[in-house]
């Protein structure tokens, strides 16, 4: 990560980026896991279970965080990702290829990792209803977003949709699992998907998420002193964090439906968390240590993958590795050692990955 600290320059990589989309996966598919098996072995303190379980309604944990901060950091990729694709300032076929190729791709892994494709079967297929077609609506709206020259009018539009979406959710019917709008359209819609969660008229706070990485990367590679970025971000961060909350009193804070109280507040918090990230290692260039936090990040998509599609090969790779320790420990610290085991592997996946991305 030397490389990183040559130099501060307004377009030069941002290691912090890289360590929080990396504290994210790696809570997701290292922490939680290794969580659970120490939780089945010795039992975890109620106030620390709570935080690595999903609110079953109303309310925030640090769990509720992880998909609201992957749709953050894939749009603080965004402004390293599409001018690229642009020729002179405009977005033509280039531009539009690596959209609409990024979109699908990720719309087709949703339904890959849903395990509900490789059905065959159209009965069982669902069509929006995963974590990373999310993200690919949420890449969508930002991509068009992107083009809007005014960049002032680019940064209302967000809050436009994230209000409209706001005024819906509270005209159309109640805060309940079953009285709520966004829900209800998505029954009629897509009446297979019984799994309580909300997505189609939620890519409108999908967009608005991306939209706020997206914000947060331009501040950052901005000309500006790095001691104005950090005050920028930090307004940000506890504008939206102090927004939520107070909205909260009207509004609860419901992931599954993503109401605006929700995610201003994961959104606040995410933008103080990278703020932080930027001044520790960005600025101050304390860079040691993030090697692994980096290695997830550079490779989230990969990880995230291995954590949820190819986590049972793992397993059963950890389990032959490790099947003769069983005899030796009681089987709830097998289980820890078994995890260990199968998280490194995945470990060394995205080392192998990384070092072939390298030639």
């Amino acid at each position: 990560m030397d490389q990183c600290h040559k130099d501060v320059k307004p377009q030069g990589r941002l290691c912090s980026l890289d360590v929080m989309r990396g504290l994210d996966i790696f809570f997701l598919v290292v922490v939680g896991p290794l969580c659970a098996a120490w939780h089945r072995a010795f039992g975890l303190p109620t106030w620390l279970s709570d935080q690595l379980h999903h609110v079953d309604w109303a309310g925030l944990t640090a769990w509720d965080l992880i998909m609201p901060w992957f749709i953050f950091m894939c749009g603080a990729a965004i402004p390293f990702a599409l001018p690229k694709q642009m020729e002179e300032g405009k977005a033509g076929w280039r531009y539009w290829r690596h959209v609409f190729v990024r979109v699908l791709t990720l719309w087709v892994l949703g339904m890959v990792v849903q395990g509900n494709l490789l059905h065959l079967k159209w009965e069982y297929l669902q069509f929006y209803n995963n974590t990373l077609q999310a993200i690919a609506a949420g890449y969508f709206i930002a991509a068009l977003l992107y083009l809007v020259p005014n960049r002032g009018v680019r940064y209302a539009l967000p809050l436009l949709m994230a209000t409209g979406y706001g005024v819906a959710l509270a005209l159309g019917g109640d805060y309940t699992p079953t009285g709520n709008l966004a829900i209800r359209v998505e029954n009629i819609l897509f009446p297979s998907n019984h799994d309580g969660y909300s997505w189609v008229l939620t890519s409108l706070m999908f967009g608005a998420m991306t939209a706020c990485g997206l914000f947060c990367t331009e501040v950052l590679r901005s000309a500006q002193t790095a001691k104005r970025k950090v005050f920028t971000l930090a307004i940000f961060g506890v504008s939206l964090l102090l927004g939520g909350l107070l909205l909260g009193i009207w509004e609860p804070a419901i992931k599954r439906i993503y109401t605006v109280s929700f995610t201003a507040q994961a959104m606040g918090y995410g933008v103080l968390t990278l703020g932080m990230l930027y001044v520790v290692i960005d600025v101050c260039r304390l860079n040691r240590g993030w090697g692994l936090l980096t290695l997830y990040g550079r490779w989230a998509l990969t990880a995230y993958l291995c954590g949820t599609l190819f986590w049972y090969p793992l397993k059963v790779t950890a389990q032959t590795l490790t099947h003769g320790l069983a005899k030796w420990v009681d089987s709830p610290i097998y289980g820890i050692v078994e995890t260990m085991a199968a998280v490194t592997l995945l470990t060394g996946v995205l080392w192998i990955r990384d070092r072939l991305a390298r030639k």
